[in-house]
């Protein structure tokens, strides 16, 4: 059986928000997707690599790596210069090889992959799910799956250039090799609240997609589920799956792992009766984490409730103000919360601009009653930074803002056609940094 219940508060704590613009409500109107890396309490490999364009010969495998979020992120002489080794540094020892395609494409790559050539575009979020499973290595007798969230990524950038060839791609891949997540802590703490993933991928056809992994039956394999987001439609995912109605005959716009279904029945965290309409799987409810009632902090489903949920509102307000206006910011966003928030909101035609996206990164919900710039908190100048109180100090929590002072970089993606698709990206925190073009289709490396 898969693995339930949480000890510990999750990994997820420290995690990013995805936002995304549908190619009918961005002004360019290309898709948009962002993402900020808040990388938590551990340094990052800061690198923005560009990985050329490559053909391989016949018979060649791909290898696998167990890509790290700290530096070097990875050693590979044969992925990308500036991947080489240097000093005494050696080629990392892959987790697994798969076959290679004839020719890869070029890419723009961080801890996870950003855009390639195509302009396909994606941003990632660490999520919350029922199950977890860990990667082998020497030291982890417990460590079965051999793929992460990092190397799905990359290619899918390396093989596609539609988000519907990237969900597939991925998805193909994670059940054959058995996904793991960075965040799982180990078997004797382990962290449910970051266990699965989301990527929200963007290409230059003008589709956006929602797409959610998480590993599958005892600690193996993957399940997974995809959706495509109307293009009139602005989408927020804050470390919990977005993806609530997955319509089971709808392949045009729902893709999923066989049997996608089959674990939540069987362990009783789906019910057919649950289901607003015949074939309707709420994936969220089912493979979300929802903490057991004697649950250490006691306050953990507020925790993950308001750290997602209040991200949502706003962000949806600031960019969709009438849609956002019809939610109850003090519903929250968890697994079970009853007529919960949508993966995605209508925005007038052409409203919404890359300047509104990253400067909804830049918020810390000024001007509403969650406002972290203002109250005894924030100090005499206003400081908007709060630091996590461990739950053995104090039972309770800080507002989560959009920006965040450990974030390491944001960027928002245009994924325009005809080589013209572009990423906007900062480092740091999004409130302190100035966005710089970096083009998909480039043919060298950042400077």
């Amino acid at each position: 059986t898969a693995l339930v219940a949480a000890l510990a508060l999750p990994p997820a704590a420290d995690a990013c928000t995805v936002i995304a613009v549908g190619r009918d409500a961005s002004a360019s109107g290309a898709p948009l997707v962002g993402h900020s890396e808040d990388s938590g309490p551990s340094p990052n490999d800061v690198r923005l690599v560009r990985v050329p364009r490559k053909r391989w010969p016949k018979g060649s495998q791909r290898p696998i790596y167990n890509v790290q979020a700290n530096y070097p992120r990875i050693v590979s002489t044969e992925r990308a210069p500036d991947y080489a080794p240097v000093h005494d540094q050696e080629d990392f020892v892959p987790m697994a090889h798969i076959p290679q395609v004839e020719e890869t494409y070029a890419y723009w790559d961080l801890d996870y992959g950003l855009q390639n050539e195509f302009g396909l575009s994606i941003g990632e979020t660490t999520c919350t799910a029922m199950t977890i499973g860990w990667g082998v290595a020497p030291d982890k007798p417990y460590g079965y799956n051999r793929i992460g969230i990092e190397e799905l990524s990359k290619i899918a950038l390396e093989r596609c250039s539609t988000a519907r060839c990237a969900a597939q791609t991925m998805g193909d891949i994670a059940v054959e090799l058995g996904f793991f997540s960075a965040d799982s802590g180990d078997p004797s703490d382990p962290g449910y609240g970051g266990s699965s993933e989301c990527l929200t991928l963007a290409d230059s056809v003008g589709e956006l997609w929602n797409w959610a992994v998480m590993t599958g039956k005892n600690n193996a394999s993957a399940i997974w589920a995809a959706e495509r987001v109307p293009p009139n439609h602005v989408t927020v995912v804050a470390n919990a799956f977005p993806i609530r109605r997955l319509n089971l005959s709808d392949s045009e716009n729902f893709l999923y792992s066989p049997n996608v279904t089959q674990l939540a029945e069987e362990m009783g965290w789906w019910d057919w009766k649950l289901a607003p309409e015949p074939g309707i799987f709420d994936f969220f409810y089912a493979y979300g984490y929802t903490p057991p009632a004697d649950v250490q902090p006691s306050n953990l489903d507020s925790i993950l409730k308001y750290y997602s949920g209040r991200r949502m509102w706003r962000a949806y307000s600031l960019l969709s103000p009438e849609e956002g206006a019809k939610l109850d910011p003090e519903k929250g966003n968890a697994a079970h919360t009853e007529d919960p928030y949508p993966g995605s909101l209508p925005a007038p035609k052409g409203s919404v601009t890359v300047a509104m996206v990253q400067n909804a990164y830049r918020d810390h919900y000024e001007g509403t009653p969650y406002d972290l710039t203002v109250g005894m908190a924030a100090g005499p100048y206003g400081n908007p930074n709060r630091v996590s109180v461990p739950p053995t100090v104090a039972v309770g929590q800080w507002e989560r803002a959009l920006s965040m002072f450990r974030t390491s970089w944001s960027f928002v993606c245009e994924a325009k056609p005809k080589g013209r698709a572009v990423a906007w990206f900062g480092y740091d925190a999004p409130h302190g940094t100035v966005y710089l073009p970096f083009y998909g289709a480039a043919t060298g490396s950042a400077p």
